[in-house]
């Protein structure tokens, strides 16, 4: 399997504009730690930026899990 990805952060609109998810939904899940993202300085105004390397990670591992599950491998 060979995957790729464009940029290793992205925004959280760009994220929601991608993945069909409202903003809302994504920064729920940032807050509730299901997705990680750029760590800022405290005070800092920078966009809050989703690691898309962590995602490629999790869904790799996902896709793993169900391949072997189903006796694909």
């Amino acid at each position: 399997m060979q995957i790729c990805i464009d940029t290793p952060y992205t925004t959280v609109r760009e994220l929601a504009r991608r993945s069909g998810q409202s903003e809302r939904a994504i920064r729920h899940d940032i807050q509730h730690g299901r997705l990680l993202i750029r760590e800022k300085d405290d005070g800092s105004k920078k966009a809050v930026l989703v690691n898309m390397i962590a995602l490629l990670a999790e869904a790799a591992a996902q896709a793993e899990r169900v391949n072997t599950h189903d006796g694909l491998r």
